[in-house]
């Protein structure tokens, strides 16, 4: 009987201890999860989100650490939701830092998720007639620029959509804007 219950606790400590990986590998785990999403090598472990998969010369000029990082901007991405555009406009004091998102869901799915996480837990207001979240409260989108969540219906024949592969742009509805700086 001791026999059976050591070699009982022998095969726990061994598949405990097996089973046990640091925080890292975990969060590469879940960037290859979702890179394997877009079927495009798009995330760093710290990335805000995957890249969308690019087609032609678009696809050799992404590289995963053009995505911003979850470091770099305090509101939540919106689950599964792919970038297809990242960057900065303006110089100087004007200079406002971005990320475009696509997600397959749509728009009034988005819209919930953000009141939960923008308005309720935060404060913010969301206008809804131009479907934009934004700290403050009126019109105070106007002179505010950064931050603010910004979610519409995707438009398929957009520009800023041109690069993405259209077989992977397909089943995709809502595009989301987030200027973070």
């Amino acid at each position: 009987m001791k026999s059976i219950l050591f070699v009982t606790a022998a095969l726990l400590l061994i598949t405990a201890c097996s089973n046990e990986r640091d925080a890292d590998t975990q969060i590469q785990d879940i960037t290859t999860v979702q890179a394997a999403g877009s079927q495009f090598p798009t995330v760093v472990h710290d990335a805000y989100a995957p890249w969308a998969k690019m087609k032609g010369e678009a696809y050799s000029a992404i590289h995963p650490e053009d995505a911003p990082g979850l470091k770099d901007i305090d509101i939540t991405p919106f689950p599964d939701s792919y970038i297809i555009n990242s960057g900065s406009i303006g110089e100087g004091a004007t200079e406002l830092h971005f990320v475009t998102l696509i997600c397959s869901d749509a728009a009034e799915a988005v819209q919930d998720f953000y009141i939960r996480e923008l308005v309720d837990e935060r404060g913010w207001s969301y206008e809804k007639h131009f479907h934009v979240f934004q700290p403050g409260r009126g019109n105070d989108f106007i002179t505010n620029n950064t931050p603010f969540v910004s979610v519409t219906a995707l438009n398929h024949g957009s520009e800023e959509v041109r690069s993405v592969d259209e077989d992977f742009l397909e089943n995709f509805r809502t595009r989301i804007q987030i200027t973070y700086r």
